[in-house]
C-alpha cells in the first residue's frame, strides 16, 4: 500500500513541475572559471542547451543564479587549499538557497560539510 501511495505521489508531482526541454534550460556552471575544465563544460553545454554562463566559485554571487534553470557546482578537493572541511559555501546559506543544482567533483562532500547535511563524512 506505501508504494501504490508513493507511486501516486511521483505522478502527481511530475504533473505540477513539467519539465523543460533541454534546448529551452539556462544553466549556470559555478567552479574554476579559468580552468581547462570549466572551458570544456562550458563548450559541451553550450551545444546542448540554450544559455550557459560559468562563474568563478571564489566570491560568488549567489543572486547571480536567479536567470538560470539549474545550477552546476563544481568543487575539486584540490581547489579547497586550506582547512577541511571548508567553513564557507560558495552558495551562501543553506536555507537561502532555491535552485536545483547539479554536484560535480568534491562538490557534494564540500557541499554537506558546510551545510552540515549527511553526507560530510565516511
Amino acid at each position: 500500500m506505501k508504494w501504490q501511495i508513493g507511486l501516486g505521489l511521483v505522478v502527481l508531482s511530475l504533473q505540477l513541475c513539467p519539465a523543460v526541454e533541454l534546448g529551452k534550460l539556462k544553466v549556470l556552471y559555478v567552479g574554476n572559471a579559468k580552468s581547462v575544465r570549466a572551458a570544456d563544460f562550458k563548450a559541451f553545454l553550450g551545444t546542448n542547451v540554450a544559455r550557459v554562463e560559468v562563474a568563478g566559485r571564489a566570491g560568488f554571487d549567489p543572486a547571480m543564479a536567479g536567470a538560470f534553470d539549474v545550477v552546476l557546482l563544481d568543487w575539486s578537493q584540490s581547489d579547497s587549499r586550506g582547512a577541511f572541511p571548508p567553513t564557507t559555501s560558495p552558495l551562501g546559506e543553506r536555507a537561502a538557497w532555491t535552485k536545483p543544482m547539479v554536484l560535480l567533483g568534491s562538490a557534494g562532500l564540500h557541499m554537506a560539510c558546510v551545510w552540515d547535511i549527511k553526507g560530510g563524512f565516511g
